[in-house]
């Protein structure tokens, strides 16, 4: 009986090693030196989470991608032109590279679908700031006094942050941008400071701005979505919900967070966030089943003590880093140019309220700006235009920045 099917060994061994060899591909590619720790999540392989997986589309050329890293004390995420293997040369491209801030309660698998548009010709940064994502691995924060963790992450604070992340990203020696002698490219101004394009949606649209603040003529492009002058009344009554559904009264050890007691209390955000930030229709479009997924990704993603942290410290009604404020500090020419995008149906940064931002930062002078041009109402959508109108949004960020 062996004899008879001896033929069918060489076959088995065949099927075998191609096997054995997609086992190990796949659990190179998915596993994680952290696995099973704190923070689990610092693998190169993102997973599904909110304000994500609407476009159905075929995704664009996949680039080179590092792993989920920590840079300068932040979770995240570099990316590499798909165009070509090597750095960029003033041959083929002069982009300088693109930051990307999401908002409050994203990650950084929130964008996923735009990253490889993005990088096709340029090298992309997306990181979470201070009080977005998990809590960082024991292994970089062993020595840090978790009780102490949020203390600080005021505008002011993430403005500082975002150069250190840039900086050690892109202009440390060995980084794309950093060799000159090597024709790498380095976007600089007269005074031969590197510069970067930023795109920013709403909470990380003010921290895009607290960084021109922070290090004025060092951002060569800006695009905004979903950030205006002022908050109105409705929007002000919204922060409040979430302030009280996240505790901000309450005196909660960070400890019991780490233990997951917390849970409750920012699933119910997480349902309301999403609410307040897309539109009733597109909603009503992808069903509950999906909206569930989302509350799962906000819920996994993100700590309660953070984005607690984050509504105090940097959702105030006044003071110098509110938008308006650092509006004026921008329109002096810190900032080459600017665009601001808007949800028709934004009930956290109303149109009126952002067409407001854009005429304060068109008053610098000298400034040629014209008002269609760097201010964009995109119809029917809510405060979350990148994922309602995903296309729409990325061609309108690609088409500025280009």
């Amino acid at each position: 009986m062996i004899c008879c099917f001896s033929w069918l060994l060489p076959i088995i061994v065949v099927v075998f090693i191609i096997t054995f060899d997609v086992v190990v591909v796949v659990e190179s590619f998915t596993s994680s030196p952290l696995s099973g720790k704190r923070n689990s999540a610092i693998s190169p392989r993102i997973e599904t989470d909110c304000f994500h997986l609407h476009e159905r589309s075929a995704a664009a050329e996949t680039p080179h991608r590092e792993e989920i890293r920590y840079i300068a004390g932040r979770r995240a995420l570099l990316l590499h032109p798909t165009s070509h293997k090597q750095p960029p040369s003033s041959k083929n491209t002069s982009y300088p590279p693109l930051i990307i801030l999401g908002g409050m309660a994203q990650s950084i698998s929130s964008w996923e679908f735009h990253l490889p548009h993005f990088a096709k010709d340029r090298s992309v940064l997306i990181y979470e700031c201070l009080g977005q994502g998990p809590l960082p691995p024991e292994e970089l924060c062993s020595k840090v006094d978790l009780d102490a963790y949020y203390e600080d992450v005021s505008l002011k604070r993430q403005g500082s942050d975002f150069w250190n992340v840039v900086d050690e990203a892109f202009f440390t020696p060995g980084s794309y941008y950093h060799d000159n002698n090597n024709n790498n490219i380095v976007t600089k101004n007269d005074g031969g400071t590197p510069r970067v394009d930023v795109v920013g949606f709403s909470f990380g649209g003010r921290v895009a701005m607290a960084a021109a603040v922070s290090q004025p003529n060092r951002i060569r492009r800006l695009h905004l979505t979903g950030v205006g002058a002022e908050r109105d009344e409705y929007a002000n009554v919204i922060l409040a919900s979430w302030k009280e559904m996240l505790g901000a009264n309450d005196n909660i050890d960070i400890i019991n967070e780490k233990e997951g007691m917390n849970n409750s209390r920012l699933r119910a955000f997480a349902w309301s966030i999403i609410l307040a930030t897309y539109s009733e229709q597109f909603l009503a479009s992808v069903g509950a089943a999906r909206v569930l997924t989302w509350v799962d990704g906000v819920s996994k993603f993100n700590t309660q003590n953070g984005l607690r942290a984050i509504l105090i410290q940097t959702h105030g009604g006044e003071g110098q880093w509110t938008p308006a404020s650092m509006a004026e500090q921008i329109m002096k020419g810190s900032v080459e140019s600017f665009k601001l995008v808007v949800g028709s149906k934004d009930k956290m940064a109303s149109p009126d309220q952002v067409l407001r931002l854009a005429q304060l930062l068109g008053q610098q002078e000298g400034s040629e700006h014209k008002e269609d041009e760097c201010y964009r109402v995109i119809e029917n959508c809510g405060h979350a235009v990148p994922f309602e109108a995903m296309r729409l949004w990325r061609e309108d960020v690609i088409k500025y920045l280009t």
